[in-house]
Parts: C-alpha cells; sequence; structure tokens
C-alpha cells in the first residue's frame, strides 16, 4: 500500500504541515485498528497525541521525546500496552517522516515489518492490538449480568460515564481546579459550610458540572487520580448503552450525567430503561453452555 498524500500546510498557529500530516496519519491508524468507539474519540485522542508534536526548529522533525510522550498521552487515553502504542506511533512516524528517521529514532526495540501493521497486515492473528479491534467489533462485551439501567440479565457492555472524548477537556479543566479543590476538601469544620457551599459553587462554575457529587471528586489532583476520576464505568446493555449516547451528547453526559444516580434522573432515559425492561434480549441474549 503506499504512502498517503499529505495535506497543505497550514498557518503557523494551527501547526506544520508535518504536524498535520501526524495529526491525519494518525486517525487513520486509530481507525484502521478500530481502537476507538466512534469517529469523534478518534479524533478527540489523535488531537491531544498530536499535542506532543514538537516540530524541531528547521519545522521538519520532531525529537525523541516528543514521541515518547505522544506514546504516554495513546497509553493514557486508549489503556492500551506501552509496547502497542510504541508501535502505533512508530508506524505513523514511518508514515510522515520514513523509515530511516523512524530508524533513528528506536522507539520500538528489534522492530520488525509486521509491526508496522500495514492495513493489509492488520489482520493478522499476532497482531496484539487486534484482540481489541475484534472486542469492538463484538460490541465490545464485559461479561454477562444485570443492566444497570433496564435491570435485565443480560450481555453487557462498559460505559464510561465521561466519555473518553471528553477526557482531554475535563482533564484540562481538573488541573485548572486543582487548588479550589483542594480548599473545599480542606474545610471540614461544620461551621464554615456555607463557605463549603460557596467554594462548591465556584468549582461546578470551573468544571462547568451542575450538581456536583464532591465525593466522585479527588481530594487531590495528580495523573493517577485523575485518571481514576475519569475511567469511572457502569454497566449497561448494548441497547442501553445506545440509547444514552442517542439520547445526550457526550459532553453531556461527561458534565451533567456522570454517574449513574445522574442517568436515573433524566426522564428519557428512564422512560427508555423502562421500557426496555419489558423487552426480550434477542440476539443480547444469554447463552447457557
Amino acid at each position: 500500500m503506499g504512502r498517503r498524500k499529505k495535506k497543505p500546510a497550514a498557518c503557523s498557529c494551527c501547526g506544520t504541515e508535518a504536524e498535520i500530516s501526524f495529526v491525519t496519519a494518525l486517525e487513520e491508524k486509530l481507525k484502521s485498528m478500530q481502537l476507538c468507539s466512534s469517529e469523534e474519540e478518534c479524533n478527540s485522542v489523535a488531537d491531544e497525541v498530536s499535542a506532543s508534536v514538537k516540530s524541531a526548529p528547521d519545522k521538519t522533525h520532531p525529537s525523541k521525546e516528543d514521541m515518547e510522550e505522544a506514546i504516554s498521552t495513546l497509553v493514557e487515553y486508549l489503556d492500551v500496552p506501552e509496547h502497542d502504542a510504541k508501535i502505533v506511533i512508530n508506524s505513523v512516524v514511518i508514515n510522515v517522516w520514513g523509515e530511516e528517521f523512524a530508524d533513528n529514532l528506536c522507539l520500538v526495540d528489534s522492530y520488525t515489518p509486521d509491526d508496522n501493521y500495514d492495513d493489509e497486515e492488520d489482520a493478522s492473528d499476532n497482531n496484539p492490538l487486534n484482540d481489541k479491534a475484534e472486542s469492538d467489533n463484538a460490541e465490545d462485551y464485559v461479561g454477562e449480568g444485570e443492566c444497570q439501567l433496564c435491570e435485565r440479565t443480560i450481555k453487557l457492555t462498559r460505559h464510561h460515564l465521561i466519555p473518553k472524548t471528553t477526557w482531554p477537556r475535563i482533564k484540562k479543566r481538573l488541573l485548572n481546579a486543582a487548588s479550589t479543590i483542594e480548599a473545599y476538601h480542606s474545610i471540614d469544620d461544620e461551621s464554615f459550610s456555607e463557605k463549603k457551599q460557596i467554594t462548591k459553587n465556584k468549582l461546578e462554575k470551573m468544571l462547568g458540572m451542575s450538581d456536583i457529587d464532591i465525593a466522585e471528586i479527588p481530594t487531590s489532583i495528580t495523573n493517577d487520580s485523575v485518571r481514576t476520576y475519569l475511567s469511572k464505568v457502569c454497566l449497561l446493555c448494548r441497547q442501553c448503552h445506545s440509547a444514552v449516547h442517542r439520547i445526550h451528547t457526550e459532553m453531556e453526559l461527561a458534565t451533567e450525567f456522570n454517574t449513574i444516580d445522574k442517568l436515573f434522573c433524566d426522564e428519557e432515559i428512564l422512560k427508555f430503561g423502562k421500557w426496555a425492561s419489558k423487552q426480550k434480549p434477542g440476539k443480547y441474549k444469554i447463552v447457557s453452555k
């Protein structure tokens, strides 16, 4: 498969030609590997990873440190093994800057042609990332049990209460609000309840969220605590999962319906859950072994 054509260079405020090509190549790689649940998530992850690409003064090549940061970001947002993230980034580097530059960066140990994961090779049984792609194609079932919305015993999927497409924005807001979050948690005396309410109102405004459950917010803002907060999930059947995303935008879910209790408070979601509870599971039923 030949190398894809690069997009025309944009103005300096939008990035160099190489940076734009990196974003485009990464988006195509994520789509071909089916590592994201939607095109919106794919674009969001690619934009966040590409923020690590800082071209050298000649505006043509990034440093190895830049690429290592891109790898770390990819691991953080897609939750894939570091080695697999290195393979993806290395493939994108080859696409944009060529094999010689990729070899000089030495992003992967003992790199082989199979690691390139060209589109024609993506179906390889030895490709560790294809296990995830196959899982996504199988609707990403994580087990069997009771759907937290319709309460049917059925095949379950994992719903991120804060959708991955919103992680870059929510993470930035949490970092900006770190001092306010710590200030709130430091107010323990009940006599300062008014002060706590004022601080909570300020925090809700900074995070763009309504009716924050303070117990859900990390007491201190670190990469680990933010990662844990963003990774909250609930288990829904495929029908309820699809309905939740159909009824609200992903940013609405992240800021207004980021707990299972808040989902239940939405009249339309609750109405769907009650309707779904009376439906037969169909192809999503649990098959007895």
